[in-house]
């Protein structure tokens, strides 16, 4: 009972959330902190639905830089609302600009959307993500497994953050989420999640052949660093 009424709750307010954002940047169409403003907007759903996150670093990350984090499930982007970092454009899946009103406020937020099962205009989407990066001077923010991994573990990375990085020249930031396969509405006390920021990865001098290698390197410290997250959480709480 206690799920349907959080998930009643949330659905609810998520609509009121969409208008929100869609308001908020029409009147300041593509502004670099939209997202990161626009999803403050998303605070008050922590205890609906029994969320609770512990930042556990701050990078001070004063510069450009494309930031890589795990993709677990629908909660993710309640998890990202509370770090999202400020001159930053989101990267999402295409059919999110279908749904009403969150699609175009998703848009107009200043974020991107990427054909995955299209591989020229997939391409085309890693291009936009590095113009924008240079000519914008602002950060990108990508789940580079593409898809969910629903409590499979960090499933393997696709290849287009790290070729935008490198084309870009600038450094990959890993961001890591600790497992949130254990989290339920149906409690009462919240299961916390902790997020920290890795190093930044340099990509100077690095030629798009690398992409995949680098892709590879930040795949076993992501996984390395949740599996570490994870075990904390079961030591702590």
């Amino acid at each position: 009972m206690l799920y349907y009424v959080r998930l009643v709750a949330v659905s609810l307010y998520f609509v009121l959330f969409s208008f929100m954002a869609l308001i908020y940047s029409c009147i300041r169409p593509f502004h670099p902190n939209n997202t990161h403003t626009c999803l403050k907007f998303l605070f008050p759903t922590y205890w609906m639905m029994n969320l609770k996150v512990i930042q556990v670093n701050d990078p001070q990350i004063d510069y450009p830089v494309v930031y890589i984090v795990n993709h677990q499930d629908l909660l993710d982007v309640f998890y990202f609302a509370k770090i999202w970092p400020k001159n930053c454009s989101g990267v999402g899946k295409q059919e999110l600009a279908w749904i009403p009103v969150f699609g175009a406020a998703f848009w107009l937020a200043g974020n991107i959307f990427v054909n995955r099962g299209n591989k020229d205009k997939a391409r085309a989407v890693v291009d936009q993500m590095a113009e924008k990066i240079t000519t914008l001077n602002r950060s990108i923010f990508i789940m580079p497994e593409g898809t969910r991994s629903q409590g499979k573990g960090l499933l393997p990375f696709k290849k287009g953050a790290f070729l935008a990085a490198i084309k870009a020249g600038v450094p990959i930031a890993p961001l890591c989420v600790s497992s949130t396969k254990n989290v339920t509405m149906n409690d009462w006390i919240p299961k916390p999640a902790l997020v920290e920021f890795l190093d930044p990865i340099p990509t100077k001098d690095l030629k798009p052949e690398d992409a995949e290698r680098l892709a590879l390197e930040c795949h076993e410290l992501m996984k390395a660093k949740i599996e570490e997250l994870d075990n904390r959480l079961a030591a702590e709480f």
